[in-house]
């Protein structure tokens, strides 16, 4: 990590009161762990559970597309942190033939955002409801002041972040990261009380485990059920939209909009039964890697919608610029990536413990697409696919072995990216979890029954 606390640090300090310098902006980052691009209002949806992640939208950028590195929350935030792809910063899955932890790490040779921030002069908060992959022992803290875990619904987020807006350093620019988990398996986040007296025909988790056997044990169609638990979803998408702009309202109240960047965006999407996949994690199809990505830049009032391909490795670029003067010169070394600037893929590597366990091989597999405009590679064991996304969004029609040319070009590409920049650093081991963060695991669905 570069330290560069000294004059351009303390200078910045010196100019980030509350009522002064706007050029000097508080940084909120809004995780939304699984929540997919098309079901928010503002990429599509006609029947939007968000409105306010729409109004936001409404005077902010909005990235027309945005691809995740990966289907699932560790790798993705840490791409979201260190500006690199999941090859790059070798925080992933790992083959396992037995029921053990198979994610690495992220390893502290890397710099991430909240130091890089926090050397800037930024006080640095995380408040996270992903109890699993976020957990202190992957590696995400680095440079957080304040990173707390714990698995609760968004209304006690939202009263968290409030507090610590309250509390903070007013003296300091904040970086405040908050992950939001209501989208996430059991679909908002009900207290297990609440949960308990549910009819078994009606609870949130057993109606998703009964379309898992469906679509990727038994192979069917996901029919009906699959529209049954998609509402779920969307009920606590729509929970989580209207915590999100309390804490929104929050901010405003206390004078912190405004001049504020705030990026919202998610780490994966969900699938329903599409391609035989349920949930995430296990592929790199749209569903499971478009996600929005909106960014309401300091003093913005009018909003924009912006073409090109962008990544979630974007996140800390974006956020470099909107620091001024030689501080942020600094930091946009560190973070140079933005959108258009560069190749754009998504990773998956191999399955998690409870894929491993009811699954059996199906997910035991590495696979990476590369977007390309409109076409999409897919590349893997079982050879290479190629989508027209414009023409086919639901990526049914093949194209691979009728544009061979094409689909052979990008898989060239694809290959000088992987190569130029893969990871050969040291993998590290995650800490053991406890009793605790193992029954999280299950409850999260990542678990197995062991």
């Amino acid at each position: 990590m570069r330290a560069f606390w000294g004059p351009l640090a303390l200078s910045l300090l010196a100019a980030c009161g509350d009522g002064g310098a706007a050029e000097v902006p508080h940084v909120i980052v809004l995780s939304l762990d699984t929540v997919r691009a098309d079901r928010v209002g503002c990429y599509g949806e006609s029947r939007s559970s968000t409105p306010r992640l729409d109004a936001l939208a409404a005077g902010a950028d909005r990235y027309e597309t945005c691809v995740a590195t990966a289907p699932w929350t560790l790798p993705s935030h840490a791409s979201m942190f260190t500006g690199l792809f999941p090859f790059e910063h070798g925080t992933h899955g790992f083959r396992v033939t037995e029921y053990v932890d198979n994610a690495h790490p992220l390893h502290p040779d890397h710099l991430t955002l909240a130091e890089g921030l926090s050397a800037a002069g930024y006080e640095t908060a995380a408040f996270v409801a992903n109890t699993v992959y976020l957990a202190n022992r992957f590696g995400l803290a680095q440079g957080f002041d304040t990173y707390e875990v714990r698995r609760q619904g968004a209304g006690a987020m939202t009263d968290r972040a409030l507090r610590f807006l309250d509390e903070r350093d007013s003296e300091r620019p904040c970086f405040l990261f908050v992950n939001y988990m209501d989208a996430h398996r059991p679909y908002g986040m009900a207290p297990a009380s609440e949960l308990a007296r549910m009819p078994a025909d009606e609870h949130p988790a057993k109606l998703l485990e009964r379309l898992c056997e469906r679509v990727m044990v038994e192979g069917e169609a996901p029919g009906l059920l699959a529209d049954r638990v998609s509402a779920l979803y969307d009920e606590g998408l729509g929970a989580l939209d209207q915590e999100v702009g309390r804490l929104l309202d929050g901010m405003r109240e206390r004078g912190l909009l405004d001049g504020a960047l705030v990026l919202v965006t998610s780490d994966h999407g969900e699938a329903f039964g599409d391609h035989g996949i349920v949930e995430h994690g296990k592929d790199v199809y749209e569903s499971l890697v478009s996600v929005p990505l909106i960014v309401k830049r300091p003093g913005q009032v009018e909003g924009h919608t912006l073409g090109g391909v962008a990544s979630l490795v974007d996140v800390p670029g974006l956020i470099a610029g909107a620091v001024p003067g030689a501080t942020g010169d600094l930091l946009r070394q560190d973070f140079p990536r933005l959108p258009g600037g560069h190749p754009v893929t998504a990773e998956v590597h191999f399955a998690r413990p409870r894929e491993l366990q009811l699954y059996g091989e199906r997910f035991q597999r590495e696979r990476t697409a590369l977007r390309d405009g409109r076409f999409k590679l897919i590349v893997g064991a079982e050879g290479m696919e190629l989508y027209d996304l414009e023409a086919d969004p639901e990526e049914r029609d093949d194209l691979a072995p009728r544009e061979a040319d094409r689909a052979d070009a990008l898989r060239s590409r694809l290959d000088s990216f992987l190569d130029a920049g893969s990871y050969r650093g040291e993998r590290l081991a995650p800490a053991p979890a406890s009793a605790a963060q193992a029954a999280e695991t299950r409850v999260l669905g990542y678990g197995g029954s062991k």
